[in-house]
């Protein structure tokens, strides 16, 4: 279908209105809530492209060192392969079916001009996207990804924004869909602006004996509203979710997990560490459920926090939902201040404090971002980390790359 049709899908009364930010009672208390109004721009797909420049974009390219498969611009489809093509309204309402009933799921599917579908066959292993933000427009991101079976694909996501205003949006909402005996790891890596608000929404689902391995790591924006939802639904499948967070200035995290066991012998992993500074405050809240007939089934989740300036502020909420008795299971949670023993022991070596912090913060975020399979999206994950604890400086390093993604100072 026509953008234009898709446009008038929208109505006059946009159906996201409707639905609340969060009903759960005990979150309420601690979620981030945004005005989306402020991102009803009514822009146009021709509008978003009459801005695009491809020229001077190709430069912060090459500086980055990253070759993109896919660009999108303002949530609209700027640049693609063959992997990557426009779908209709059938798509559209296929990834609002796959998504929970979330505010902004529902504001995404009012307001994208046009979904994407990513077929991840034999003939693309490794799609680099890149998920632009001008700063001109608010439009948001709706992609189907399919990964058929027995393969084996690697998606690698990055969102950048060009500065802009304080209603800036970067968003997308996705589903990922597994077939049998396929294997995928999706790496994600934000750096988006201090004026810019990040809202993602995410589900995945995997079929008998799939693999999945989830990476994300959270650096940028003045908002970031994460939510994942992951439905092991398959036999013999896995699903390991890794998210990382750093943060400083006035920055605000809000992150939400749901993992479910649908199947037996199924194996669901979640673990997130957050390094805050400064100002910044971050929520997590994870759920992991076990369904009834999961027999021979693993669920994990591990949440560790790291209180790096002393106006931080992390609240962490591990949950777990247990209605099988045949299963393992744990859920573990700490949050605290950088050991002044550490700061001791390492000062006691010759570095000066400030050091000191940065390899106890470093330390706990590398430990997790090297679980990353894909070399690129860990090199560069790795030196973003380093960047971001030494300067605490927000949005797109201003550092060089050297090809494969690897960073070098100036």
């Amino acid at each position: 279908m026509p953008t234009d049709e898709m446009q008038e899908q929208r109505g006059r009364n946009p159906s996201y209105r409707f639905i609340p930010f969060e009903t759960d009672s005990l979150y309420k208390k601690y979620f981030v809530n945004l005005d989306l109004s402020r991102f009803e721009t009514g822009s146009t797909k021709e509008g978003i492209m009459d801005d695009y420049d491809e020229s001077s974009l190709a430069r912060m390219y090459a500086k980055l060192g990253i070759r993109f498969s896919a660009v999108m611009y303002d949530g609209v489809l700027a640049k693609g392969n063959e992997s990557v093509h426009a779908g209709g309204i059938a798509d559209k309402e296929h990834i609002r079916n796959g998504l929970p009933l979330d505010k902004f799921s529902a504001f995404a599917y009012d307001f994208s001009l046009e979904p994407l579908v990513v077929e991840l066959g034999t003939g693309t292993k490794e799609l680099n996207i890149l998920f632009l933000d001008s700063g001109r427009h608010s439009s948001p991101a709706s992609l189907l990804f399919k990964v058929p079976k027995n393969s084996k694909a690697v998606v690698n996501e990055y969102y950048f924004s060009l500065g802009g205003s304080g209603d800036s949006l970067n968003g997308a909402a996705q589903l990922f869909e597994q077939d049998e005996d396929s294997e995928l790891e999706v790496n994600e890596i934000h750096c988006e602006s201090e004026n810019t608000n990040s809202l993602v929404t995410r589900t995945f689902l995997t079929k008998d004996n799939a693999r999945l391995e989830f990476n994300a790591f959270y650096t940028g924006g003045a908002t970031s509203r994460q939510r994942s939802v992951f439905k092991n639904s398959g036999k013999g499948s896995t699903i390991n979710a890794r998210e990382s967070i750093i943060g400083s200035g006035a920055q605000k995290f809000d992150i939400n997990t749901y993992m479910a066991n649908m199947k037996q012998n199924s194996n669901c992993n979640y673990e997130v560490r957050a390094v805050l500074a400064d100002d910044s405050s971050g929520i997590v809240k994870s759920l992991a459920k076990m369904e009834k007939g999961t027999e021979g089934s693993e669920s994990h989740i591990k949440e560790r926090g790291l209180i790096y300036d002393k106006n931080a502020k992390i609240t962490m909420m591990p949950d777990m939902s247990i209605d099988e008795s045949y299963v393992k299971a744990s859920h573990s949670s700490s949050t605290s201040p950088i050991p002044e023993d550490d700061i001791f022991y390492i000062s006691s070596r010759g570095l000066d404090k400030e050091k000191a912090k940065f390899l106890v913060g470093s330390g706990l975020i590398y430990e997790l971002l090297k679980n990353i399979k894909n070399h690129d999206s860990m090199s560069f994950s790795m030196l973003l980390a380093k960047h971001r604890l030494e300067t605490k400086k927000i949005g797109i390093p201003e550092m060089e790359l050297k090809s494969y993604g690897v960073w070098y100072d100036q």
